[in-house]
């Protein structure tokens, strides 16, 4: 009994202590841009050219290297429904009739205490399965992030990624986002549409009261687990 009465404990512990995002993700961290010794003024000379902050006569001011910073403008949108029905059924009837003994059918071959000895054979079955199954989701985000670029793939593709916390009174919420853009798909205003970044891996959550209101308490979280083989 003790043993079980742990091992609910220990359970409803882990599953509590799961689901709450950290301030700080590994994967969505700011990029560490390495620094570059800039040159003396004897080395330069009187040039106004600089390597790291080049820029072609008729070209747009837009992240293109590791460590540029680019607006993304979330404009996610889904909608997605499904349903099914399904229904099955069976029967099946068998009769086999009193026999027939020296050339005359025989309803009965005799009788003990007044019971009928009958031949007569009847088998009847019968089933039926009917189901049916709808579900419909829809999702919708807005809003904007700036991200930075933190790796550009050898075809000239930039890996960008970034998160953005805000802290409310009620507590927190987050918007994480990591992806690849094309060069030639961000603007000359230095922004990208979500839907346009190709592996986009776009979280959005939060953390307080209002939170963990909405969540399904530890003990029917136990009872939905697979853990609960009922």
């Amino acid at each position: 009994m003790k043993a079980s009465l742990l091992f609910v404990i220990l359970t409803a512990l882990l599953t509590g202590c799961a689901g709450h995002p950290t301030f700080e993700h590994p994967r969505y961290a700011p990029a560490i841009v390495p620094t570059t010794a800039a040159p003396s003024p004897a080395t330069q000379g009187s040039s106004l050219y600089s390597s790291a902050t080049e820029v072609m006569l008729f070209e747009d001011v837009k992240a293109s290297r590791v460590g540029d910073i680019v607006n993304v403008l979330l404009a996610e949108s889904t909608n997605a429904s499904k349903s099914n029905d399904s229904s099955i059924s069976k029967s099946n009837e068998a009769t086999i009739a009193n026999p027939i003994l020296g050339g005359e059918e025989r309803e009965k071959l005799g009788s003990f205490r007044g019971y009928d000895f009958n031949l007569g054979f009847g088998l009847s079955s019968e089933q039926a399965f009917s189901g049916a199954g709808a579900t419909n989701q829809s999702n919708q985000l807005s809003g904007s992030i700036a991200v930075t670029v933190v790796e550009e793939l050898p075809r000239g593709n930039l890996i960008v990624q970034g998160e953005k916390w805000l802290t409310l009174n009620t507590g927190h919420e987050y918007i994480r986002i990591r992806g690849i853009v094309r060069k030639s798909d961000i603007s000359s205003t230095n922004t990208i549409l979500s839907t346009q970044i190709a592996d986009a891996r776009i979280g959005y959550g939060g953390t307080g009261a209002a939170s963990d209101a909405s969540k399904m308490g530890w003990l029917s979280r136990f009872f939905n687990s697979a853990l609960q083989p009922f």
